[in-house]
């Protein structure tokens, strides 16, 4: 879909799979199909907002169905995608607390291991438990390299560059996103790639803004790289990337001693 700059042509074919289970018979793969056009398909093109619905009817189906893994990856996404559109964190965090027991009942150890982060994270943000929590993410870090999961090392990544970003931490967020690697090839198509995308950008031109001389050179080269795969993106149609994209262009424009506009991007 995005990533191979056919989104709308990915969204067609999401259409198809949404009506095939209008046939007898088909019901039982609702979940599994839910979870695949809302998490990697129907976000390139329509409002992050739009898939938390329908996140939430394919976790109802797959339990209606038997299906609990997929059931609980459509929770999974659906509680990301809660952080990522601005839902309060004390909302967030008594959904989050209701959900891992719910997980863990089911006996979905990867649901619930790949939730814990963002969990971790949205308490840290309200300042709660926030040593404990640090030291949460890095176990789970050191958890997933030994066990080779990019999966849950891309959500560890992403809720630790979040922090850095907000607290604006910019050494330490820059140093992550040099050892986290292309986190677009272990997430493809996501929203949490799209996400860490964007705050790839931000962290490259906030280290170029702070440096000089080949360090800030080569800083805002790696920073309009990312920038333009963002830009790539809204001209295709991703709705979800336009607000990044004042912010990243305000920096840039920071970046050039351009002020004026710099103000407007940020107005």
């Amino acid at each position: 879909c995005g990533p191979f700059g056919k989104p709308h042509e990915g969204c067609e074919m999401a259409k198809a799979a949404d009506l095939i289970l209008e046939r007898p018979g088909m019901r039982s793969s609702t979940a599994n199909t839910i979870f695949v056009t809302q998490c990697f398909c129907y976000h390139w093109t329509s409002p992050l907002q739009d898939t938390i619905e329908p996140l939430l009817k394919g976790y109802q189906a797959g339990l209606e169905f038997g299906d609990n893994a997929f059931a609980c990856w459509c929770l999974l996404g659906r509680c990301y995608r809660l952080f990522f559109i601005g839902r309060s964190l004390y909302s967030i965090q008594k959904e989050l607390e209701a959900t891992i027991p719910v997980l863990a009942q089911l006996k979905q150890d990867d649901s619930k291991l790949n939730i814990v982060p963002l969990l971790m994270t949205v308490k840290k943000l309200r300042g709660i438990d926030a040593e404990a929590g640090d030291k949460i993410l890095d176990s789970l870090l050191a958890t997933a390299a030994h066990n080779g999961d990019f999966l849950l090392s891309s959500y560890v990544n992403l809720m630790k560059l979040e922090v850095f970003v907000l607290f604006q931490e910019w050494e330490e967020a820059l140093e992550l996103v040099r050892k986290a690697g292309n986190i677009r090839q272990l997430s493809p198509s996501t929203a949490t790639s799209v996400r860490y995308t964007f705050l790839e950008a931000l962290t490259y031109l906030k280290a170029a803004q702070s440096s000089s001389g080949w360090k800030k050179r080569q800083m805002k080269k790696r920073a309009l790289k990312t920038l333009h795969l963002i830009q790539r993106w809204a001209k295709n149609g991703n709705v979800n990337v336009v607000q990044y994209l004042y912010i990243l262009e305000a920096e840039l424009a920071v970046l050039s001693g351009k002020n004026n506009k710099a103000k407007e991007g940020f107005n």
